[in-house]
């Protein structure tokens, strides 16, 4: 499934053209454009367009993704309850509960993620939070597509805020949508960011390829007819081949990982989509009789799925001039599903970590699977890290701490002396008891002291077990 990014100045017109079918209810959806394009009026982009240039994009997308009607009105009213005089409760009056907690989501997830700095330290730690603070995958789609849409139009923002934005998306976006299998988003999110974060890089790699990209284009082309002329001979009916030169990121990774000296060679790449899986084997077998191909590029993710469930057949074969190209083939179901669809086992790929009680714990398994083109929400709920919160502090760490822990809990797990000589805590910016219990997105600050003032009484506030047992050693207290 290729997605049309296009830009366009006629807002709904383009987007119209994608509301198609019966899932679509065209006139509350046009109901949602005018009650933002009212909303949002009089506002502008740095680019200088008008606002609704970037919510009528997202819904654009949105529509092309058949992920419900719903996500298609948020994708409109997103920015309204951040941006405008507009409530929450005004979304649920005019366009239902459903669409209101979308919204709702997005902006609860903007605000506590806004003006934070996170440090790469414990950037893992946030991702979990990210994930700790929604319910509803297309919360998190929605967002990716909106940080898409700002990539695309990044040059317009100031230097410093492209850098950061870039740093966010190469730390926080990209693997987020790699956990869902959005690999499509990750893919155009990591490789607008390497262009700003890596100038040099990407010139370089701009400059070292400028010479041959003429030629790739052209052999592009020919392969592409080629290719297309064996499978109607053959009568491989209703498949489709689709080129492209590999991007500069993609590029930059693979120089990375082979080292300076690697010659990159296979940056044409062709993807052969079938109707059926007979007809995949089909398409290898009449390559391969053709051209001739690199055993050790060869791989069967059909026969043998990676653990992310991505599945198709990749082989490199040697083309005219030197040339090798680099060629998928998948069943269009396959390609779908590895673009845009779920990701259940993620974690084989992130390994594993040592939590506060010492257990390995593969958290990303705890991802469901969503499914999309179905009008019943439940499909889209996700459930994952309810037994932790997210809390930050001063500095931009974020700390897990278990659900139902206090302030007191979280002075100690940053270390047993700050918990010591803890005499104030801050939640928010404001004063509050020690035994207040913490929420997911709470900003903590420790007020110390001199002296150390730990107590037996400090048992009953603190809930878990690194702290009882300190507290326990403080006080020579025996249970």
């Amino acid at each position: 499934m290729g997605l049309d990014l296009s830009f366009s100045d006629n807002y709904w017109e383009d987007l119209e053209r994608y509301l198609v079918g019966p899932n679509f209810n065209k006139e509350l959806i046009k109901k949602a454009y005018d009650f933002m394009d009212v909303a949002h009026e009089g506002q502008k982009r740095y680019s200088g367009k008008p606002y609704i240039s970037h919510p009528s994009w997202i819904a654009k997308v949105v529509a092309q993704l058949n992920i419900g009607q719903e996500a298609v009105i948020a994708a409109l009213l997103h920015d309204c309850v951040e941006d405008t005089n507009v409530k929450i409760n005004d979304i649920a009056k005019e366009f239902g509960d459903e669409v209101a907690l979308l919204v709702s989501g997005l902006t609860e997830v903007k605000t506590k993620t806004k003006g934070l700095q996170i440090n790469q330290t414990n950037i893992e730690i946030f991702r979990k939070f990210f994930f700790s603070s929604i319910n509803d995958v297309r919360v998190l789609i929605l967002r990716l597509i909106d940080k898409l849409h700002n990539s695309l139009t990044i040059e317009y923002l100031p230097k410093e805020r492209q850098l950061i934005y870039a740093k966010n998306i190469m730390r926080i976006y990209g693997p987020l949508a790699e956990y869902v299998g959005l690999h499509y988003f990750k893919k155009l999110l990591e490789d607008r960011a390497f262009r700003v974060l890596y100038e040099d890089e990407a010139s370089k790699i701009k400059e070292m390829f400028k010479e041959r990209s003429k030629d790739e284009i052209k052999a592009l082309n020919l392969i592409e007819n080629e290719l297309e002329s064996i499978l109607k001979i053959n009568n491989i009916n209703g498949a489709i081949v689709e080129g492209r030169i590999k991007s500069l990121y993609s590029t930059y990774l693979k120089i990375k990982r082979k080292g300076e000296k690697y010659q990159v060679k296979d940056r044409v790449a062709i993807r052969v989509l079938t109707d059926n899986l007979v007809d995949c084997y089909t398409v290898l077998g009449l390559l391969h009789a053709k051209y001739k191909y690199i055993p050790e590029e060869f791989e069967d993710y059909i026969s043998s799925p990676k653990p992310n469930g991505y599945r198709s057949i990749q082989t490199t074969v040697n083309w005219k001039d030197k040339m090798t190209v680099e060629i998928q083939i998948k069943t269009k179901e396959m390609h779908d599903f590895n673009e845009f669809g779920p990701a259940s086992h993620i974690a084989y790929k992130m390994g594993t970590e040592v939590l506060e009680n010492g257990r390995g714990m593969e958290w990303v398994k705890d991802l469901v699977k969503w499914q999309k083109g179905d009008n019943n929400v439940n499909n889209y709920r996700i459930k994952v890290l309810t037994n932790y919160v997210y809390v930050f502090t001063p500095k931009g760490d974020t700390i897990q701490l278990p659900k139902g822990c206090v302030a007191l809990d979280f002075a100690y797990r940053i270390h047993t002396s700050i918990g010591d000589r803890c005499k104030g805590i801050k939640i928010n910016g404001k004063m509050a008891r020690i035994d207040d219990e913490l929420k997911t997105g709470d900003l903590i600050e420790v007020l110390l002291g001199k002296k150390i003032n730990v107590n037996k009484n400090w048992l009953d506030v603190v809930k878990t077990q690194w702290a009882r047992e300190h507290i326990r050693k403080m006080v020579k207290f025996d249970q």
